[in-house]
Parts: C-alpha cells; structure tokens; sequence
C-alpha cells in the first residue's frame, strides 16, 4: 500500500475545529435567549442574541465596518425604526422636549438658515454648530442625524456621496474611513453607523448636560456633497432628521430640517423664499377668486376685488381676505365654506 494512502487520515472520522461555540454550547444558549439575527461576514456565520423578552426589530444599525470605533456613541444594539427605509418626517418634541436650532451666520455667510422654508442653505465642507435641546438630561440618550430624500419616487433610497467626493483624490477623505457618509461630526464620541438592510447612514452622539447659563449644547456637523452631484442626490430635495434615542433605539423626540448644500447659500435662499411667496398669493388669490364668485352667485356685489389693491405681503394679503369674510357677516351667519375659507386664512396668519 502507498505510505501516502496509509498515513492519510480518514475524512470521515476528522473533526474541523473552527473558532466559535460548540454545538452543545449553541444548543444551551437557544434555550436560554432569543436568536434575532444571523448575518454572513465573509463566508464566517456571525450569531446574536439579546436578552429574553427584548423586543427586537427587524432592522438592524451596525457601526460602519470600515474600521473600528475607538469610544462608540452608542453599543451594539438593534436600532433602527429611525434609519429604515421609511422614517416618519413629523416633528415630535417628545416627552424631553426635544429641540434642534441652527445659529445665524455671522461671518461670510457660509449658511443661511430660512424659517419661512424650515430649511438650511449650507456650502459644502461647512461646519456648522447646531444646539441640541433636551430637557431634562438624563444618562444614556442619544442623537442621531440621517439624510433623506423627500421626492417619493426615491424617499427610500439612501442619501450618499457622489463617486467623485468618494474618491481616494479628495482631500476631505484623507485619514477618514466613513466616506459614504454625506454628514460628518465633530465629536471625539461621534459613531459613523449604517443600517445593512435600509443602506441609510447617520451618525450618532452622546446628550451632553448643557454648560452653565446655556439651556442646549453644541454640537458641530459638516456636509461633505452637493445637491447638484449628478451622481449622488442629482438635484433632489432632501433634509435631515434629528432623533433623540435611548440606549435600545427608542426614538423620543424628532426634528426635521430641509437641506441644501450648495456653492451660494444666500441666493439660494432668496430664491427659493421668492418662489415661496409668490406661491402663497397665488393661493391667496383663489381663495379671494373663491369668495367673490360665491357672492355673485348669491346676487351679492362686492366692494372688495383682488384687483383693487396692492399685495406687498402674504400676510397683508390674508388680512384684506378676512375682512372679505367678516365684512357683512358675524362668524355664526357664515357658509360651510366662508367656514373653511376662515379657517385657512386664520391658520396662516398664525
């Protein structure tokens, strides 16, 4: 017989031995916890478990692998209603109160901040100081920001840089792993995570108590692509969300904030305020149109005409459309739909 053949080991008998647990050892452990989720890294099984009776969701956040965190912001825990694939966008102070407020630029205006839109203009590669309010502080919450897209046809789909400020080229990824990452944190404790199954990535820091005589703390983000990357957001709208965690991921506070990161903040905002507003007359003028063809209708002639003044502001203009309303009426003698009309006007004048 070949010496080979005799000293070769029956493949049948041998035992592979592999780094992990024993059978035995898994049998004990499925017993005793909740299996929630199995992932493949590479050819490797990868198991976890979390504590009998946790609620475990279906999504699951994991610290972005590109390298390790040296002080993480958050454990390893499932976190991940509010980086699924679809996150709720309604504000929700909670029960913290939870607040978010951009300052006003002070110097060669590299954001401006529009609260007519609820958006902020931003240069790219801009850091800008966000105050985060919470009230009270307590121990082990969290803040977590995550781009989206407010088109519907791509609400979904993930937020991320373009191929071109990915690159190795760019300055700005030197010594930096997490270069998917269109939001980036200045904090020694910030955790770049990103959610396997939604492709959403954030970045989550630790609550800090506000310093004396200040009711928030700052925290300094940067946004590191443009809207008008044909590659990446390609002139989609888009915002950020702002959510207050626990240490399990339970969301319990929520702010949203519209984004445009672009080369000239301010005239872009002057833009877009001027097309906010002509928007709001030309609403306001239907409303008026809606009014007069109903007295019309009813024999009535009125003295009031939508051509008949100047409109400088829509709030000018809502005030002139209430005195319409009110001007032969008390609040009880009104339509159902000089009703609705009083409504509208009254809530945007508020």
């Amino acid at each position: 017989m070949d010496n080979r053949s005799r000293d070769s080991p029956n493949l049948n008998q041998c035992t592979l031995d592999f780094a992990g647990p024993s059978a035995n050892e898994i049998d004990l452990l499925l017993k005793s916890e909740q299996l929630y989720g199995v992932e493949d890294f590479f050819g490797d099984q990868a198991i976890y478990f979390a504590e009998p009776g946790l609620q475990i969701s279906p999504f699951e956040d994991l610290p972005d692998s590109t390298s390790p965190q040296q002080n993480p912001a958050m454990p390893f825990v499932p976190l991940p209603i509010s980086t699924s694939a679809h996150p709720s966008m309604v504000d929700y102070p909670g029960p913290y109160h939870f607040e978010v407020e951009v300052p006003k630029s002070e110097v060669k205006v590299k954001w401006e901040h529009s609260v007519t839109l609820n958006k902020l203009f931003v240069a790219m590669n801009t850091n800008i100081p966000f105050k985060i309010k919470v009230n009270p502080v307590e121990p082990e919450l969290y803040v977590r920001v995550l781009p989206i897209y407010l088109a519907q046809d791509s609400f979904a789909e993930a937020v991320k840089r373009c191929p071109s400020h990915m690159s190795n080229l760019e300055r700005s990824n030197q010594d930096f792993p997490h270069v998917e990452h269109i939001i980036r944190c200045l904090h020694n404790s910030a955790s770049y995570q990103k959610n396997l199954q939604s492709g959403r990535c954030s970045v989550v820091v630790p609550i800090e108590p506000p310093q004396p005589g200040s009711d928030g703390f700052i925290v300094q983000y940067t946004f590191m692509c443009k809207n008008s990357c044909g590659l990446g957001m390609n002139r989609r709208s888009t915002a950020i969300i702002f959510t207050l965690e626990r240490q399990n991921g339970e969301v319990i506070g929520r702010k949203i904030i519209n984004l445009r990161s672009c080369s000239s903040p301010r005239r872009d905002r002057i833009k877009e305020e001027q097309v906010k507003n002509v928007d709001n007359e030309m609403h306001c003028s239907q409303i008026v149109g809606g009014l007069e063809d109903q007295k019309i209708q009813r024999g009535k002639t009125s003295k009031w005409s939508s051509e008949s003044f100047e409109v400088r502001t829509p709030k000018k203009f809502l005030k002139i459309v209430r005195e319409m309303i009110l001007m032969d009426k008390t609040h009880k003698d009104l339509t159902v739909e000089e009703n609705k009309f009083l409504e509208e006007v009254n809530k945007h004048l508020h």
